[in-house]
């Protein structure tokens, strides 16, 4: 039973593994021990190459990925630093933005201090100001925001509100003036930092962790296991040492806060403020070449006298399918969706080069079938199936400027639901959907098959209606309008009687419009007439009196 099991698990010819192991075998037994000692250093050298890079991609992606989410929280605090009602300390309508802010971001609070250095309300819970009233006048972020009136991220220290350790962004307020008028900060907990380290951690076998240059850890991936006293986010000199004072590019080794042997690499962030430090144990980044040097060992001693010309033939068997598949991959590339690779072609090879072949086929058909929908689905609204706003802009250009070489008129349609916020408001978002299907499919049957529609956004909608003067676009105008008017949304619980504002513009003879920007602004402007007006009528733009009655 045992040897019929050991056949069983014997790699079958057609198969690239069996093909493999067989010439493997063969290739090993005629170099023989000769070449074992080059391979044994070669392969050690490589080894730690590949591990020094692995660590430097890892640390490069995890600097990249701090960089950038330090620079977007400090831009965050920076740009609610510079909201008008923060400047102009209205702090009733800043506390909600605050609230509402710090519930969809990473901070854990938000503060506002005024140039006394007072805290006028803070985030910590929505029901209670704990840190109201709080003197952080001499904290270094309110400082150095003072001095400086530039934005700034704090090392690592403990709340006066909270009582946690945390990090800071800091951005000074600024009046009219330029002058200091308080400070906006929020706060991150380390434990966010660490969260977002651990989750990061993709595909690497080591740990990585963040210290300042005090040697205080601001992430702990378990780097100490003995003990939970706060010394355990001290780092060991040594360590701290090599993170200061690290300009080579090879890997360090040294005895990790455990005593463990490990590869290390550092590279500073956050301005040279922390250092972000990455480890991997020594028999844990040496495992897989000392598996190699085993199974080159075995193949050594078991392998027989066989030539090279057995592995060309196998290289041809491998070459040739491999080429096909590079043929295909190269026409996708060029855009090419419609190439299949002949299966037939294919029926002398292994058996995972056919099925490589009918995935690569099936791949094929997928993406084209992908890329048609990924089209549609960039230019239409999924809700009304018209054309949005991207489509408008970059078709609306083209026809544009074929009206314009055929010295033909174009006219702009601007339409806009009356009152739909007052829908929203009443029946709720998913009537209000209903509402929009409903006007954008009485637009659709109410022009013409040449007119371009688009749903330009929210409740307002664009027609596009080329080698079309403004007297016809009145028309078109005027049609919608009644329909609209004459066609409320129902259901079976309710009715909606529903009306729209228009604004019309033309370019002509003798329009002042020169381009597809300025039509759709023209329009835009008319409709905004109509609008303030009373609504549910139309207005045409007029360059000595915008917005003329119709």
């Amino acid at each position: 039973m045992n040897t019929l099991r050991v056949f069983r698990n014997i790699p079958q010819p057609n198969k690239i593994r069996g093909q493999l192991h067989r010439a493997l075998i063969l290739i090993t037994f005629i170099i023989g021990l000769c070449i074992f000692i080059p391979t044994l250093f070669i392969e050690f050298r490589q080894t730690i190459q590949h591990q020094n890079e692995e660590m430097v991609n890892y640390l490069n992606a995890q600097t990249y990925f701090f960089k950038s989410w330090l620079k977007e929280r400090s831009s965050d605090i920076h740009t609610i630093a510079n909201l008008d009602f923060v400047k102009g300390y209205h702090y009733e309508k800043a506390q909600a933005f605050f609230q509402d802010f710090k519930d969809k971001t990473d901070f854990t609070d938000l503060i506002f201090v005024n140039k006394d250095g007072i805290v006028q309300f803070d985030t910590v819970t929505e029901l209670t100001t704990n840190g109201t009233g709080v003197n952080v006048q001499n904290r270094e972020y309110f400082q150095i925001a003072k001095k400086t009136q530039q934005p700034y991220i704090t090392d690592i220290f403990i709340s006066k509100i909270t009582n946690q350790p945390i990090v800071a962004f800091a951005s000074p307020i600024l009046n009219e003036q330029q002058e200091f008028n308080g400070v906006v900060f929020g706060t991150v907990n380390v434990q966010i930092i660490n969260q977002y380290l651990h989750e990061s951690r993709v595909g690497f076998l080591g740990h990585a962790y963040i210290m300042n240059q005090n040697g205080m850890m601001l992430t702990e991936l378990n780097v100490r296991n003995n003990d939970s006293s706060s010394e355990q986010f001290i780092v060991d000199e040594h360590i701290l040492d090599f993170a200061v004072n690290n300009t080579a590019n090879d890997l360090h080794v040294y005895k990790d806060m455990n005593g463990k042997w490990v590869f290390a690499k550092s590279k500073p962030i956050n301005q040279g403020k922390w250092f972000i430090i990455s480890e991997i144990g020594l028999f844990d980044a040496l495992k897989p070449l000392i598996i190699r040097f085993l199974l080159i060992a075995i193949c050594i001693v078991i392998g027989s006298f066989f030539t090279i010309r057995v592995m060309l033939q196998l290289s041809k068997k491998i070459e040739e399918p491999i080429q096909q598949l590079l043929t295909g991959v190269g026409k996708i590339q060029q855009g090419n969706y419609d190439y299949q690779i002949n299966e037939h072609q294919l029926a002398p090879y292994a058996q995972e080069f056919q099925e490589l072949c009918s995935s690569f086929n099936d791949m094929s058909t997928k993406v084209r079938q992908d890329t048609i929908l990924l089209k549609e689905l960039s230019i239409t609204c999924q809700l009304t199936k018209l054309y949005n706003r991207r489509y408008l802009i970059e078709q609306g250009e083209l026809v544009f400027e074929k009206c314009l070489e055929d010295a033909n008129a174009c006219s702009c349609i601007a339409i806009d639901i009356d009152f739909f916020k007052k829908v929203n408001d009443t029946y709720g978002h998913l009537i209000g959907d209903e509402v929009l299907k409903h006007v954008a499919n009485i637009i659709s049957n109410s022009v013409r098959r040449v007119d371009l529609i688009t749903r330009y956004g929210g409740e307002e909608f664009v027609i596009l209606s080329p080698d079309t003067t403004i007297e016809s676009a009145i028309k078109i105008a005027e049609r919608v309008r009644e329909n609209v008017e004459a066609n409320p949304y129902t259901n079976d619980h309710l009715k909606i009687n529903v009306t729209v504002s228009i604004g019309i513009a033309e370019y002509g003879q003798t329009s002042d419009v020169s381009t597809f920007y300025e039509l759709l602004d023209k329009a835009d402007q008319a409709l905004y007439i109509a609008k303030e007006s009373g609504r549910n009528q139309l207005r045409v733009y007029d360059s000595t009196k915008v917005g003329t009655n119709i």
